[in-house]
């Protein structure tokens, strides 16, 4: 890979024709999943209608939202659809090819994978899930397992190898300590010519994400000796704001203000406080071994 592959989230990175092949190709993949009664996880990780993140989700998506998935962009906003593109042509993935995906059972992005005939392994500690992937992949006869456990505890016990490890947008679901044991030991299970490709939420304001400037996504992806980041080495911000946090959008409810005050990932002095635009983003980094 060359030139400026690590990089926040840009609305205008999308090739035309590329982009009309992605949403027909995700449009389809809905609707043959919808006809077998099968459901696909949103982009919040839930299976059918759930009032509370389906509200987070609306606000989530921020004050200049564009859709392009039309009746399916609640289920997977135009922010996915960027992650599914940029790691997937910036992969290039081969039917065949053994994936790792840590955290993305019954995901959007996994299923495209196992459609297009790439061998996937999901990670995922939510057991429900798990259970609807490996349901669907034998009743579609898919080439994919999913595996309830937790992503370091997997990592530590496998034997195996994989010629590509994914995640979309969980990195900043996990521990920054933990993050980094997980980046300075993937090289252990990856092929000679491995890849690695890593969606994240980027300046997200709460707390415990935490990964707000190149410099911290450079200290965070490139603390391994044995992986280096792909491309020109750099990470690329664009200074664009696509989302806005829930906790600070206009329409917020107080549950969820009071659960993330708690939770210590905002403030109490912050409850009242209220943005009026878009406030952080999502990135990518591709990882390949030394």
């Amino acid at each position: 890979m060359e030139g400026k592959v690590n990089k926040s989230m840009d609305m205008d990175d999308f090739d035309k024709d590329k982009l009309e092949w992605l949403k027909n190709e995700i449009i389809n993949i809905e609707e043959y999943f919808l006809e077998h009664g099968f459901n696909i996880s949103s982009w919040y990780g839930n299976i059918g209608e759930n009032k509370y993140y389906d509200k987070l989700s609306k606000l989530n998506k921020g004050y200049k939202y564009k859709p392009l998935l039309d009746k399916y962009d609640d289920k997977y906003p135009s922010f996915l659809v960027w992650e599914i593109y940029s790691v997937w042509f910036g992969v290039k993935f081969k039917a065949g090819d053994k994936v790792l995906d840590l955290g993305g059972a019954c995901s959007l992005f996994s299923f495209f994978l196992a459609v297009h005939g790439v061998s996937v392994i999901a990670i995922d500690k939510n057991k429900q899930l798990v259970d609807e992937s490996n349901k669907i992949a034998k009743v579609l006869n898919l080439p994919y397992l999913a595996i309830c456990d937790d992503i370091e505890d997997y990592m530590l016990d496998c034997k195996e190898k994989f010629d590509v490890i994914t995640s979309i947008c969980v990195f900043e679901h996990l521990e920054q300590e933990k993050r980094k044991r997980i980046i300075c030991s993937i090289h252990k299970i990856l092929s000679k010519n491995g890849k690695v490709a890593i969606t994240f939420d980027y300046r997200n304001p709460s707390k415990f994400v935490n990964i707000n400037s190149p410099q911290d996504v450079i200290d965070l992806f490139g603390c391994s000796s044995h992986l280096s980041l792909a491309g020109d080495g750099n990470f690329y911000d664009n200074k664009k704001n696509y989302l806005v946090h829930p906790f600070f959008h206009k329409s917020f409810f107080i549950k969820y203000k009071l659960r993330s005050i708690k939770k210590g990932n905002f403030r109490k002095r912050d409850f009242f406080k209220i943005k009026f635009k878009d406030d952080y983003s999502f990135a990518v980094v591709f990882l390949e071994v030394k």
